[in-house]
């Protein structure tokens, strides 16, 4: 069939039919057409293009990008006066998925809106003439014909699991920190029951949005309905571009285009794909031609602002779009960096396959190009689901609860502009920090051994990163240098040394010296705190205020979990030798040590598991804290009851966290 397609000779028509209804009514209306595909918003230089009743769908067995390389031969234009260049006519239409089946199938003609005007467009030949001109008769009188009513409904969005997105995410970080990745794109799935009509819902929903890349796909099984700002890639003859999107913030807050501006974390993630898409572009382009011409851009998008660089090269001539796609295909900003490794953790690390989310959607044409948007912000259904996508760039810096967030925030839009609720239990809560601890700034406790800082890096990233998202700025410079001059001052052997942060942006030290590690401890549960403790506060009277007698205080979530220790974070170590510490949250602090030896678990092959757990199992496990002043400490006692110990093995675990040259301070 595709050996038929290349043999196919036709000329490039374009007839103007004249003003109508808006493209995404004429989508309604060509909905009970077979195979009809809508894209709507700046596809081929703006407007929309429409197709339906194709000359070929994609056989089975037959790769996609093999297939897109496969086009007639066009001879010359007829109609309009437009360069052959400008006009689409034709070509292949649908989507490429990420992980499972394309949906792809050749059309020989189609409907173009372009300056409020619409155009019949075709790749004619002798043996469609017939058909091309009923169709020709046929799709003008579509444009005249009454609007269509296609209802749908949906049901509230759920599906994803706030857990697993935050182990995930905490997964890609260790993984960073390990250095096999730098940077990987993290999705959930969120989902709800539909009925009615696929093309209704796309419809309204571009209505409403007025998406940059609108797509209505009907892919027989499934439907794709997408409204994405995304493009992935527009070829014109031997010019290239992609144009990725990473960097995301809500549009609610007034300052968000500044605060977006300022994010570091926000900047790297688009900077390294960049580079990557320059490597992919660079594959297939004249050596030298590959550039970023634009870089770090904020735009306005529907709910939110993003960062948007834009990269150009020139094609080699000797590369069809099937090589192009094979080197650039799935999308850099949806995969991570380096790409071949982050597909692996993205495999190991989501719940599911992605589908046609994060792959592409759009078409190739003979006449015009190829121009394929990256398929974010895109609904699929199928029967009486609709799927929703969600996900963000995961870089050394990222908070698993932000990153959470920042999926809820891209989703937010999208489901207001349907009607359509978000499962309560999805929903977190923005928790906000009390007056008192803004105002009294951040706090961090780094512990010196025989005069040198243990993980001082680690300690000022995290303050750094509080600073930013607190009081939008950073630490000043000379901040580690001042440290370690005053660790050295210290006593040989342990010191504590402090660092705060005010507000205003001052940063004071103090160093002293450190009682030593406690051998072991009890606790006792407090179920009364609320509000926001991933943040180190400076201001310490309210733990204090808990900190009554020997028994540490123990924090416990109102849905029973444990969270952590006023003095550090809580472990369990099972009965099969894994380590056991809930993931992190608004309410629990990102521990130094916490990380560490999770990453040191991760380095001899030891098992660990990121999920929350309660009272009851804690008391079947050896339960013990961490912290960087007392490294592993065993909890014997919650509440007055015995707990397992396994205080020997606890010990060996602290000793392997602190550096080799300081082992000889470790009791």
């Amino acid at each position: 069939m595709l050996d038929a397609l290349r043999g196919l000779r036709c000329r490039a028509v374009s007839r103007r039919l004249g003003p109508g209804p808006s493209p995404s009514e004429v989508v309604r209306r060509s909905s009970g057409m077979e195979r009809s595909v809508g894209l709507v918003g700046a596809w081929a230089s703006g407007g929309a293009l429409i197709a339906s009743e194709p000359l070929l769908v994609l056989p089975d067995g037959v790769h996609p990008h093999r297939a897109i390389a496969t086009q007639p031969v066009v001879d010359r234009l007829d109609g309009a006066g437009r360069g052959r260049g400008e006009v689409v006519g034709g070509g292949w239409f649908g989507w490429l998925s990420f992980d499972g089946p394309s949906r792809l199938a050749f059309y020989d003609h189609l409907l173009r809106f372009r300056d409020g005007v619409w155009f019949f467009e075709a790749l004619w030949s002798d043996e469609r003439d017939g058909l091309l001109q009923a169709r020709s008769e046929e799709l003008a009188a579509l444009l005249e014909g009454p609007d269509a009513t296609t209802p749908w409904t949906v049901g509230a969005f759920g599906g994803a699991s706030m857990a697993r997105h935050l182990d995930a995410v905490e997964r890609a970080v260790e993984w960073i920190r390990a250095g096999e990745i730098y940077q990987v794109n993290i999705c959930s799935r969120l989902d709800a029951r539909f009925s009615g009509s696929p093309a209704g819902l796309f419809a309204d929903l571009s209505h409403y949005l007025a998406p940059r890349f609108g797509a209505f796909v009907d892919g027989g099984d499934r439907f794709v309905a997408g409204v994405s700002p995304e493009l992935f890639l527009r070829r014109r003859a031997a010019e290239i571009v992609t144009a990725p999107i990473k960097g995301t913030w809500p549009r609610a807050d007034g300052s968000g285009s500044e605060a977006l501006r300022r994010s570091a974390k926000d900047a790297a993630e688009n900077v390294m794909i960049v580079d990557l898409m320059r490597n992919d572009l660079g594959r297939v382009c004249e050596i030298g031609s590959v550039r970023a011409s634009t870089l770090l851009d904020v735009e306005a998008h529907p709910g939110v602002w993003h960062l948007v660089s834009t990269v150009e090269g020139a094609v080699r001539d000797d590369v069809d779009d099937g090589e192009l796609l094979d080197a650039t295909f799935p999308p850099g900003s949806v995969t991570g960096a380096p790409k071949v490794r982050s597909l692996d953790a993205i495999a190991q690390l989501e719940a599911g396959r992605r589908g046609a989310y994060t792959g592409a959607v759009g078409f190739a044409s003979p006449c015009w190009g190829l121009e394929l948007s990256v398929a974010i912000r895109t609904f699929e259904i199928a029967g009486t689901r609709v799927e929703l996508g969600v996900g963000g760039g995961v870089t050394a810096d990222s908070v698993p609860m932000l990153e959470w967030r920042e999926c809820l925030h891209k989703a937010a839009p999208l489901l207001t502009s349907l009607g359509a609720p978000l499962r309560q239990d999805l929903d977190t809560a923005v928790v906000d920090p009390d007056a008192g601890q803004l105002a009294g700034g951040l706090l961090e406790t780094v512990l010196a051994m025989d005069g040198a800082c243990v993980r001082l890096a680690d300690h000022l990233a995290r303050l750094d990163r509080s600073c930013r998202e607190l009081f939008g700025a950073g630490l000043p410079d000379g901040v580690a240098s001042r440290a370690c001059d005053l660790a050295r001052t210290s006593d040989r052997g342990r010191a504590v040394l402090r660092i705060v942060r005010a507000p205003e942006g001052d940063v004071t030290m103090t160093v002293a010296p450190a009682a030593d590690a406690p051998v072991s401890s009890s606790a006792r549960t407090v179920r009364a705190r609320t509000g926001l403790w991933r943040h180190k506060w400076a201001d310490r009277r309210l733990l204090a205020g808990w900190e009554q007698g020997e028994a540490v205080p123990l924090f416990v979530a109102p849905d029973a979990t444990v969270l952590e220790t006023s003095r550090g974070n809580v472990f369990l170590l099972s009965a099969d030798g894994a380590l056991v510490t809930p993931p992190l949250r608004d309410d629990l602090l990102p521990g130094i040590t916490r990380r560490a030896l999770l990453d040191h678990a991760r380095d001899v092959g030891r098992r660990t598991e990121l999920r929350g757990f309660t009272l009851d199992e804690m008391r079947d496990c050896a339960p013990f804290w961490t912290s960087s002043l007392s490294g592993a400490v065993p909890i014997h006692v919650v509440d007055g009851v015995e707990l397992p110990r396994c205080d020997e093995e606890i010990r060996r675990l602290g000793a392997a966290l602190i550096p080799l040259a300081n082992r000889r301070f470790v009791r």
